[in-house]
């Protein structure tokens, strides 16, 4: 079993104050190891962040009159997240007694199970045979090149469409494959074959989405919220609007480097934290919803990229002469690249157009997971969580969710492209490709809102990259300091996950607090007979 290691310092849980920039998921599951395995009292431990609201990119919110709101949602995988799991596994589930969260989710998932049966669409309505992955001979072997052959050092920066022929792009796999997890032909090949070794067990079944999981609500309300309540129990320090914009580093005597003042603006306010040796830094490093923008039916949203978002500033900030802490340029440098917009529909008191979806796909609210309507010019995907999806949403209200992945490309029945469109302008998408007669139309919209949101780094995780343009979690030579985001490397996991955050945080815990427990592996579906079998049966098909 791997270690993570100890940190030079030798720290006293009950004399050891934590201070973590930004309130996502890797926060909030460091805060969890700090209580529970390294023995930190709540009250120690403070978590700074620039919204007016925890949780960071795993957001969820809003009404039935002014419309709710999810910028996106992470894909789930009982098999693969074990780190999650096991922070889930210590928090009370807040909708059963005497049970965890973890065992309240691997409930739900036990009762629902998800069985696409319209993964793809075609432009006439109908459904593609999705049993067919298409490859070609060529397909296979570069895939299998990429698998078995090539390296992260081999690799380097190179992109997908640098390791795949055109044909590939035109296979039914990578529509299915691209849509599920939001590579484009321009992202890094490096983190295309991670997803490709770790998500192995998933190929044979990619056309049915059977392995997805799902939370009984939103991820806010069914993760973030039980999280944060259990910490606010235990007296963690929750501090929102609190802006970081620089953290200065000191050399001690003996050479070790240390984060010793955080500066942030509060409140109009200047205020600076004073960081002792034996006190510990978690830096949230870049945001993938950093300068996000909102809209609604009858407006559009902005793109911001004037301005660097604030944490992907700071980080740019403090790796100015620092080698060791990456290069963020290469995330956020090209927002083109990084950029999708997604949209989250509410239905009021008119169940025209779910029950038209339901139909349309042959699958319940739940049940179904993506549907990509493949011909879209805009690669347009929806999908219809089950109902409630949120704790105060209405009964006669109804909700999905869906994204798409060509920004600057016009659509197919709203000439413009998807970032310069209204919450309506989506919806006339979305009903020309479900084949909704225009005379229809009209009362299909009635009590309908859709609000949008543009996020100009969301896959800005995907960028090609080189060994070392993300920061260790764990830099050298820093014994006080650590990075938990997206955007800090950790060795075969992959990003775009909460898994990735929380393994972060687990991985920078153990080492800063000297935790004496194994790090939890990550599962080698790979080395699978049973699994090496199904995939290359489905490759060779």
């Amino acid at each position: 079993m791997a270690t993570a290691g100890k940190s030079k310092i030798k720290r006293k849980p009950q004399n050891t104050n934590v201070y973590m920039i930004g309130a996502g998921i890797g926060s909030l599951a460091a805060a969890v190891y700090l209580i529970r395995d390294a023995k930190v009292p709540g009250k120690n431990i403070h978590i700074l962040e620039t919204l007016d609201v925890e949780g960071g990119s795993l957001d969820g919110a809003g009404s039935s009159k002014q419309g709710y709101m999810i910028r996106g949602g992470r894909m789930l995988n009982i098999p693969t997240y074990e780190c999650l799991q096991d922070v889930m596994h210590s928090i009370p589930s807040e909708e059963f007694d005497n049970i965890s969260m973890e065992e309240e989710f691997l409930e739900f998932n036990e009762e629902f199970k998800t069985h696409s049966r319209a993964r793809l669409v075609k432009q006439d309505g109908s459904k593609v045979d999705v049993t067919k992955m298409g490859f070609s001979d060529e397909d296979r072997k570069e895939m299998e090149k990429l698998i078995l052959l090539e390296s992260e050092k081999s690799l380097g920066n190179k992109r997908i469409d640098q390791v795949f022929g055109k044909h590939f792009f035109k296979t039914n796999f990578w529509l299915m494959w691209q849509t599920t997890f939001a590579f484009q032909p321009w992202s890094s090949a490096t983190e295309l074959r991670r997803y490709m070794i770790r998500f192995m067990h998933e190929f044979p079944r990619i056309h049915t989405l059977a392995g997805v999981a799902r939370t009984a609500y939103n991820q806010y309300d069914s993760i973030v919220t039980p999280i944060v309540n259990w910490l606010r129990k235990h007296g963690v320090q929750l501090v929102l609007n609190a802006n970081v914009d620089d953290i200065s580093f000191v050399k001690l005597n003996n050479g070790e480097i240390v984060a010793n003042k955080i500066f942030y603006k509060q409140a109009g306010k200047n205020k600076k934290i004073e960081i002792l040796p034996t006190d510990i830094v978690l830096f949230t490093n870049g945001c993938m919803t950093d300068n996000s923008d909102q809209a609604d039916m009858n407006t559009v949203p902005k793109y911001e990229t004037k301005h660097v978002g604030p944490s992907f500033a700071l980080w740019q900030k403090i790796a100015e002469n620092r080698p060791e802490f990456g290069k963020p340029e290469v995330f956020y440098g090209n927002p083109d690249e990084s950029m999708w917009m997604s949209f989250t529909v509410t239905i009021n008191k008119n169940p025209k157009l779910l029950n038209y979806i339901q139909e349309f796909t042959r699958n319940h609210p739940g049940g179904g997971a993506l549907v990509t309507f493949k011909d879209s010019a805009w690669r347009l995907s929806i999908v219809v969580a089950r109902q409630p999806h949120f704790k105060n949403q209405p009964l006669d209200t109804q909700i999905f969710w869906g994204y798409s992945l060509n920004m600057f490309t016009k659509g197919d029945f709203v000439k413009k492209p998807m970032y310069k469109c209204t919450g309506k302008d989506v919806l006339t998408e979305l009903m020309g490709h479900l084949h909704i007669p225009k005379k229809e139309r009209a009362d299909f919209m009635k009590g309908v809102i859709c609000r949008t949101s543009l996020m100009p780094y969301i896959t800005s995780q995907f960028q090609p990259r080189n060994i070392g343009d993300r920061p260790l979690v764990n830099p050298k030579g820093y014994e006080n300091f650590a990075f938990v985001s997206q955007f800090a490397e950790l060795p075969d996991d992959v990003v775009f996950t909460m898994e990735y955050s929380v393994r972060a945080a687990q991985r920078a815990v153990y080492y800063l607090m000297g935790v004496d427990k194994d790090l939890t592996p990550v599962s080698n579906h790979q080395f699978s007979p049973k699994v090496l079998l199904k995939s290359f049966l489905k490759l060779h098909s």
